[in-house]
């Protein structure tokens, strides 16, 4: 039997979520319901594990707990309509709780008021309005006469839909406290980080509408890198580039400030709690016999070397985990060692080493096996402007008995196996052959030189090295995917190939190995953006 890790929250006492989600608890618990609470943190850093043990600890009958997930909806034109809707839902279940059963049929009523300030947004979509900076559409009349205000008087009548609304929801809000026995109402916003940086502050401004609201308390887990990211570019939307850097990174902080009153920012994880984390997500998997050993076994001496400054993310350590489970069972064939040495490999985003062992798989074991003898500059000799000094943590994973398999001569195999499993999309396979296609055109090209070839010989790699030029483009560039500066070093690499007759080949060597490492390190930096969507038509 094989399982694998579901993204799901493990708690551990020993990782100390229940110590903060105490803390954090007896504060939402304890204080006028009024307030924003921001868990911030990476991808993967536990932001959702520590909400749901905030939310465990909240106990207290009175206290009406939601879940909202921002991604969920992030098809939905207005998020203040699937959000209030969340609230409606969780108020009917309330009703039908052992707690709320007594006053059910208030719960219901007050829901019903709710679902009419949903049905009065959703009405119209013919004007406009404004809920903090997030636009809502909406039929003016049409909106406020759903929400039962047409016996009125004209005078006494809401002719502002955002009044009708907020009118409406207070006075619901203030009978689920005074009638339904809830003192506050505790919403829990996750996985914003899965949503676009601008979705992911429409959320967050169509919280604001609560914020006038006594017996709110929000709790939002979300990385504040994207969420500042989602200000700048409204803010510089507004500003165009007349805010210089330190003023929009102000205005960043001094909006977080505003929104989150009570921030928090997950401490990484430190590698020395690998085993504690292992040891939960084991448990909540119910990962036993001959797998729990493989994994504690085989697998657990490559996870130390995931660790980045010491630092684990539990999230990337699931995945790691998952792909070796799939590979064994799709190839079961394969030596599990060389699986785990390559995927380590693939999964380090911050070593080079998956650049050089994509773009020469077959030389590289060579290089490493020499490196692993004592010559310190194999990888240098190989890859010389893209390795330079190794780091320590990638020196020592070379040197580590767990790294023998990388000195194998039929690594491509295993390349590919992983590749189908690990975090990596094609195109960047594709990228890397290419940039070591061009490596090798670069060799011959310098080769010659020193040699006095004659003019045909270098007029022949000057084509081919713009042929391999124009395949990385189009596998790069032409797919939305490249930067300008890389497009501008693909430039730079072709008038290099068409200069090259009259170089010298210590200089046309130096300028084309710069130009080329340029390329790896924008190919790099692309590896860890997301595409950007394509022009639409």
């Amino acid at each position: 039997m094989a399982r694998i890790l579901l993204d799901t929250p493990a708690v551990t006492p020993a990782l100390g979520y229940d110590r903060i989600a105490i803390a954090l608890s007896t504060l939402i618990q304890e204080s006028e319901p009024r307030f924003a609470v921001g868990v911030f943190g990476g991808w993967g850093s536990g932001k959702t594990t520590l909400m749901d043990t905030i939310r465990a600890e909240l106990r207290n009958p009175s206290t009406l707990k939601v879940v909202f997930n921002g991604w969920r909806y992030e098809r939905e034109p207005h998020l203040i309509v699937p959000l209030l809707d969340t609230i409606r839902g969780a108020v009917v279940a309330h009703a039908d709780s052992p707690e709320g059963r007594p006053v059910r049929e208030k719960l219901l009523a007050i829901a019903s008021r709710i679902g009419q300030v949903v049905r009065a947004l959703v009405s119209g979509l013919s004007g406009k309005m404004t809920v903090g900076v997030a636009e809502v559409t909406f039929d003016a009349a049409k909106s406020v006469e759903a929400l039962g205000n047409g016996h009125q008087r004209p005078a006494q009548e809401a002719q502002s839909l955002y009044f009708a609304c907020f009118e409406q929801l207070a006075g619901a809000f203030a009978d689920l406290r005074e009638d339904g026995g809830v003192d506050r109402v505790v919403v829990f916003v996750d996985d914003l980080d899965r949503c676009l940086p601008q979705n992911a502050l429409s959320v967050i401004e169509s919280m604001k509408l609560f914020f006038d609201l006594t017996g709110f308390v929000f709790v939002v887990g979300i990385d504040q890198r994207v969420l500042e990211q989602a200000i700048r570019e409204r803010l510089t939307g507004f500003q165009a580039a007349a805010a210089d850097d330190r003023s929009l990174r102000l205005a960043e902080r001094e909006y977080v400030k505003k929104i989150f009153q009570v921030p928090y920012e997950l401490p990484p994880m430190d590698a020395q709690q690998l085993d504690d984390l292992l040891t939960a997500v084991y448990e909540t998997a119910k990962i036993d016999g001959e797998q729990l050993d493989d994994l504690q076994q085989t697998v657990r001496p490559y996870l130390a070397h995931l660790a980045i400054e010491g630092q684990v993310n539990p999230r990337e350590v699931k995945r790691f985990i998952n792909a070796y489970t799939l590979q064994m069972l799709i190839r079961p064939q394969l030596d599990r060692a060389a699986v785990l040495a390559v995927q380590t490999v693939v999964f380090r985003y911050d070593w080079a080493l998956y650049d050089i062992l994509r773009a020469e798989t077959e030389a590289l074991p060579q290089a490493i096996k020499q490196y692993r003898d004592g010559e310190d500059s194999a990888l240098t000799d190989l890859w010389p402007e893209q390795i330079g000094a190794l780091p320590t943590d990638l020196a020592q994973f070379l040197r580590s008995a767990e790294a023998a398999p990388l000195t194998r001569q039929d690594l491509r195999t295993y390349l590919t196996s992983v590749e189908a499993t690990a975090p990596t999309e094609g195109w960047v396979g594709r990228a890397y052959i290419l940039i070591g296609r061009l490596r090798r055109i670069a060799r011959q090209g310098t080769a010659s030189l020193e040699q006095d070839a004659p003019g045909t010989q270098l007029d022949r790699i000057s084509r081919e090295l713009a042929s391999a030029a124009a395949d990385l483009r189009s596998a790069v560039v032409d797919e939305q995917r490249g930067s300008e500066r890389f497009a501008e070093h693909l430039d730079g690499l072709l008038d290099l190939g068409r200069a090259i007759s009259s170089q010298q080949a210590a200089s046309w060597s130096q300028a084309v190995e710069r130009c080329i490492g340029n390329l790896q390190r924008e190919l790099r930096l692309l590896r860890a953006t997301p595409a950007r969507p394509l022009p639409a038509d």
